[in-house]
């Protein structure tokens, strides 16, 4: 019972200090947006500084290292050599990375990064679309060589 306490109190000091960290990176983040605002002031008084609205900030998470997606692709294809779905290609890739593939969002996101590497691999001619935008997606198999 002790070792839970621990772990909590563990827990809730890490996620203390990661809110303490962000309040301050917000308050470095609003002085330096009071200078700007200070600044385009200067070079034009009456801009209305209320019609600026935030751009919305992407981060593109980067599922494999560099070529690893091209290589467990291939590797899974020599293992599997009957054609597969996207959804099945990206689903096993996902289950080699250990992440979870029953989360639809995070399944979308990974499966948009493996298409990507197999229409790279199909324009090598390495595989090929067996079947185009069937019932269940598009289908792949290895080329015949």
């Amino acid at each position: 019972m002790q070792h839970v306490v621990s772990q909590l109190i563990t827990k809730k000091q890490e996620l203390l200090g990661e809110l303490k960290y962000h309040r301050e990176k917000a308050k470095q983040t609003e002085e330096i947006l009071k200078g700007i605002d200070l600044s385009i002031k200067v070079f034009d008084p009456k801009f209305d500084l209320e019609s600026v609205k935030a751009k919305n900030l992407y981060q593109k998470k980067h599922y494999f290292r560099h070529g690893e997606s091209h290589r467990l692709i291939l590797d899974f294809f020599r293992r599997n050599p009957d054609p597969k779905t996207t959804t099945e290609i990206t689903t096993e890739l996902m289950k080699i990375k250990d992440l979870d593939y029953e989360n639809q969002t995070l399944l979308e996101n990974v499966q948009k990064s493996v298409l990507h590497t197999l229409k790279k691999q199909a324009k090598q001619n390495l595989i090929k679309f067996k079947q185009e935008l069937g019932v269940n997606g598009l289908t792949w198999e290895l080329e015949d060589f």
